[in-house]
This record gives C-alpha cells, structure tokens and sequence, in this order.
C-alpha cells in the first residue's frame, strides 16, 4: 500500500523556502535519502496554515494576467513552475454537500475509482478532515496490462489523509480508492516526473471482478506510431519495425508490434504477425502479444 513516511514535528516554512530546499537536492523516489529530505520539507509546508489561502488571493486579484506553468485541472493549484524531474500542486477534494459535487458528479474527481498511477509522487493532508482511501497492493512484474485481466489486488487498509499526514505511493505498485471527505479538504503533491513516464499505462480497477476494468492512460507511444503509419506508412515502416525489433524499452516496442499488426491483411495474418512475435520475444512482451491474439 501506499508508505506512511514518519516526519519530525514540522516547523512551518513558506512555499519559496520548500521550493528552493527542494531545487537544492532534486526529488528521487529511489534514494531513501532524498524521500527523506522531501517527506521532511513538504511537512514543513503543511504546517503553514496560511501560505495556501494566501496564494489564492493572490492568483484570483492577477486573474487576468497569464501564469507560466499553471495550466492543469480546475481540481489543482500549481506551487510554482515545473521543475526537472518533478512539480508540486495542491489538490482541492470537495465533500458530498459542496455545490461543485453536485454540478459535476463524482467521478470528476475521481472519487469511488480504484486506480494506480504511472509515477511516484508525496502527499500530505493540508486542510480539512481528508479524503477516505481504500489501499490495495498489486505486483506490476505480474501484470500484462490488457483490460479484463485477472489482478491479485491485496487490500491493506482503510485510512485518512489527515493534516500532516505524508504519504509515498509508487508507480505501478500502490492502488487507491478515494472517497470524498466530510468537508471540504485540501493536499499537497509532490510528484515525480520522468521521461519513462510516457511509456508506461495506468489502470482503472474492478475491485468485485479483480481485473483491469480500464487503461486510465495510455503509453504515448501508441498514438505515435499510430499516426506514423497512417499518415506516412513508406517512410515509417522502417522506423517502426527497428523499434519493434530492438528497443530497450519493452511497452515502446510493443507499440510499435501493435501498430504494424494492425496494418496486416485481415485477422489471421495479424494473429499470425503477433504469434511471430511472441516466438522471438520473452517475458511481458511475449504475455502482451499473446493476450492481443487472444482478443
């Protein structure tokens, strides 16, 4: 489940400060050390009680005037531009009675939809009692990632995302579903970002079947070699062949394996394209072309 990171008793730092500590060390969620160092500081930032509102003043008197970096969901604020390998946001969580629930539903904001996500990042509970979470734990080397698969989703626990609060949930691993709080709620997110990111999917889950109900979103890769073979098939072929046949990265080639099945001649030479495939790949890739055969 997603790891309760134990902090010392915080002593309120402003937003520039934990953004600058943060600059100075960078966000690794694979360095002990710097979880650490981050769990440490964006504790510090919870405990301000005023930095929040503070900014939302700020940004609702300069409305007119464009920020750099602030496009994301009516759902979040940005705290300060993106940085390499890593941003920060606070999360607005609307309770059952707020209007906003109301006009938009549920799912809007994600709330009663058991998901994964394809990065790591922190949260802490900030403002208000917290949303309610269900913590379940799956194994991503199990997985092959095709809707309707049977997932070993071990549940862990019910918790609160209560103020002060620090939570690590990591990629691919940590599966949650939210609930709304009994008022309105606020948490800060750190979030890792990396270019591997683009290449993994994310999962929607159907905790009563055990299976993968739905991809939440999709490797970019897809789209990509998608697009190339249908806007420039004699230039691309090439390209997306080399990537099928010899790219590190087992999701990227199996983008491209997909794209290049969907070009044969009708349901038996693309079942034998994939079995092909299959024959000359190992591990998730062979279980990936495998499962498309099947469908």
């Amino acid at each position: 489940m997603a790891l309760t990171l134990h902090t010392d008793p915080a002593q309120p730092c402003t937003l520039e400060e934990c953004l600058a500590a943060l600059d100075h060390t960078g966000f690794e969620p694979d360095d002990p050390h710097s979880m650490a160092h981050a769990a440490h500081w964006l504790a510090r930032l919870a405990a301000n009680s005023d930095f929040l509102g503070d900014l939302a003043l700020s940004r609702l008197q300069g409305a007119h005037v464009r920020q750099a970096g602030q496009g994301y969901t009516a759902q979040v604020m940005m705290l300060g531009a993106p940085r390499p390998g890593w941003f920060m946001r606070a999360a607005i969580w609307p309770s059952a009675q707020d209007a906003v629930m109301r006009d938009s539903g549920a799912a809007a904001f994600v709330y009663g939809l058991p998901h994964d996500h394809n990065f790591h990042f922190l949260t802490v509970g900030y403002h208000g009692p917290g949303y309610r979470s269900d913590h379940y734990e799956v194994d991503p080397e199990r997985m092959t990632g095709v809707v309707g698969e049977a997932v070993d989703l071990r549940f862990v626990e019910t918790s609160l995302l209560h103020p002060g609060r620090v939570m690590h949930y990591r990629a691919r691993r940590d599966v949650h579903c939210q609930y709304a709080p009994d008022t309105l709620s606020v948490s800060i997110n750190l979030m890792h970002s990396a270019p591997g990111q683009r290449w993994t999917d994310q999962f929607e889950y159907d905790l009563r079947r055990g299976t993968i109900s739905r991809v939440l979103t999709g490797c970019t890769a897809d789209t990509l070699c998608k697009l190339a073979t249908a806007l420039s098939p004699a230039a691309a072929l090439d390209v997306i062949e080399t990537i099928a046949r010899s790219h590190p990265v087992e999701r990227l080639r199996w983008s491209a394996i997909r794209a290049l099945a969907a070009e044969q001649p009708g349901t038996q030479a693309r079942a034998e394209f994939l079995d092909r495939q299959a024959a000359r790949a190992s591990g998730w890739l062979a279980r990936r072309c495998r499962a498309e055969i099947g469908d």
